[in-house]
Parts: structure tokens; sequence; C-alpha cells
């Protein structure tokens, strides 16, 4: 039995606002790698933005779960299971995921990190200031 092919990641970005179309996203403030507190006090600090992903998989559906990890720590925060449906195994599936009110408790360095069935898949340094 031979192991079953691993899912194809062609895209995970994070950003701060997104329109989804059925064809695709338009995504702004794309990439994002730094953001800023504007609160007062200034933690903790919340923050809310987007994670779009397209990804190929043989299996009609797996799980996609995100996880905010601190660097310091190494400990990580997992968010909600979303199950993704792929109609077509030859065609990427596309998943928007807001993230809504994230919390970051102090300043520093954090890791948005994609989980899929169960798999660490890819992670995106974000970096966090007061």
């Amino acid at each position: 039995m031979s192991p079953r092919p691993k899912p194809v990641l062609k895209a995970f970005v994070l950003c701060d606002h997104l329109r989804q179309r059925p064809d695709k996203a338009d995504l702004f403030g794309a990439g994002m790698g730094v953001i800023r507190s504007r609160s007062i006090p200034a933690f903790p600090f919340k923050h809310t933005f987007w994670a779009h992903l397209l990804l190929g998989d043989e299996k009609p559906e797996g799980q996609v779960q995100l996880a905010i990890m601190r660097a310091d720590s190494g400990r990580s925060y997992f968010l909600r299971e979303i199950t993704l449906h792929h109609s077509d195994p030859l065609k990427t599936t596309q998943l928007a995921i807001r993230v809504f009110n994230c919390e970051f408790p102090e300043p520093g360095v954090y890791f948005i990190e994609l989980w899929y069935d169960g798999e660490w898949l890819l992670d995106h340094r974000l970096e966090v200031e007061g």
C-alpha cells in the first residue's frame, strides 16, 4: 500500500482585508508581517486579519486549522477547525479565514501556523509592536 499523496499548498497569505469573488480574491495589506498596536494601553492588543489559502488535495475533504505560536515560548494556541471540501481533485480550493479580534498579550514575534489534517504545513512570521 503506497502512502497517500500530500496536499499541495499553493498560497498562504495573511492580509488586513479581503474581498472574495467566485473566481478570485482581492487581498489588501497582503503579506502582512508587522502589526502595530494602536490601543491605549498598548497591550493586550486585539487585531482582526484574514488568512487566505489555496490548496489542492486528492481527498474530497480535509481539516484546516490555524494556530498562533509565541516565538519566545513555543506555546501554540489553536483556533477552530474548518472542513475544506475539494469538489475536484485537479483544481485548487480557495479558502479565506477571518481571524477576529485575535489577542496578542505582549509585543514580540508570533507565528501564524497552518495545519491540515493534523499536520503542520507552513507558518508566517508576524511581529507585533507596541
